[in-house]
C-alpha cells in the first residue's frame, strides 16, 4: 500500500535514516568489493591507497569475517582452507585493511583474512565478502528521526553497483518515508536511487544505532559471474546522500 501511494523523489541532497537492510547494501557496495584485495594486486582499488586513512566519521565502523557473524557466509575454513576471519575494515573511521585469499595475499606480503571463496570446485578462488556489516553505535532510532527537518528514512533494497577505482555508488532502495520536523508525514516516495561518493558518504554518518540486523537471502558476483553467498547489515545509520 505504501508503494501504491508513493511518488517520485525530487531529485537532491538529504538526511536520512537509513534501515539495517540499506546499510548492509551500502557496506557491501561501498567498501565491500572496494577492499577485496585481488583489487589491490591490479590497481583496481582506491581503498589501496587509503590503509590507515580516515574514510569515513569517527563513529563509523565495519567489519568482515566468516567469524563476525552467524549467517548463511559462516564457516571454519575458508575454500584455499585458511581459517574464517573476522577483519576489522574501518575503525573509528580509519580504514584498517582489506580482505583477501591466499594469493593477494602472498603478492601483497599481507596475512590472509579467510575470504578465499569459490562458486564451485570447478571455479577458482578469489577473494570475497563473507558477512559484511556496520558495526552497531549508540543512538535510539526515534533520536535519529527526530534530528531530521527534511529528510527520508530508506528501507528495503533491490540492488547496488560500485566502481572502486574512483569509489562511485548507486544503489536502488525500494522506499523512502517522508521526514518534516522530526517526524514521519506517512508519505512515501518510490523508486529511490542513492548515489554519492563513497568517502563523503560514509563521513556524513552522523548517528549509529545501538540495534543491529542482519541479511542473508542474496548472492554476489564477482564482476557478471563467480557467485557466492553473502550476508552483510548492521544498525541504521544516520547520514547525507544524493537521491533521484
Amino acid at each position: 500500500n505504501d508503494k501504491l501511494n508513493a511518488t517520485p523523489v525530487v531529485p537532491g541532497m538529504y538526511d536520512v535514516v537509513v534501515s539495517p537492510e540499506v546499510a548492509g547494501l551500502i557496506a557491501h557496495e561501498a567498501f565491500g568489493h572496494g577492499v577485496e584485495m585481488d583489487m589491490f594486486v591490479k590497481n583496481r582499488a582506491l581503498a589501496k591507497d587509503y590503509i590507515d586513512e580516515p574514510v569515513a566519521s569517527e563513529i563509523t565502523g565495519m567489519k568482515d569475517g566468516a567469524l563476525s557473524a552467524s549467517q548463511v557466509s559462516s564457516y571454519l575454513f575458508d575454500d584455499e582452507g585458511t581459517l574464517g576471519g573476522d577483519t576489522t575494515i574501518i575503525e573509528n573511521g580509519i580504514l584498517k585493511t582489506g580482505i583477501s585469499d591466499l594469493l593477494s595475499a602472498l603478492r601483497l606480503g599481507t596475512t590472509p583474512t579467510g575470504n578465499g571463496k569459490r562458486e564451485s570446485f570447478e571455479r577458482k578462488a578469489y577473494a570475497r565478502m563473507t558477512n559484511t556489516v556496520f558495526t552497531p553505535g549508540k543512538d535510539k532510532v526515534e533520536d535519529m528521526i527526530a534530528s531530521i527537518e527534511d529528510g527520508y528514512l530508506l528501507e528495503g533494497m533491490h540492488s547496488g553497483m560500485e566502481d572502486p577505482k574512483h569509489w562511485g555508488i548507486q544503489c536502488s532502495v525500494a522506499i523512502g518515508y517522508e521526514i518534516k520536523n522530526g517526524k514521519l508525514t506517512g508519505k512515501t516516495v518510490s523508486p529511490v536511487t542513492l548515489t554519492g561518493y563513497v568517502p563523503d558518504l560514509l563521513k556524513s554518518i552522523t548517528m549509529v544505532s545501538d540495534d543491529f540486523e542482519l541479511f542473508g537471502s542474496g548472492a554476489c558476483g564477482k564482476g557478471h559471474k563467480e557467485w557466492v553467498k553473502v550476508s552483510d547489515g548492521g544498525p541504521y545509520l544516520k547520514c547525507k546522500v544524493r537521491l533521484g
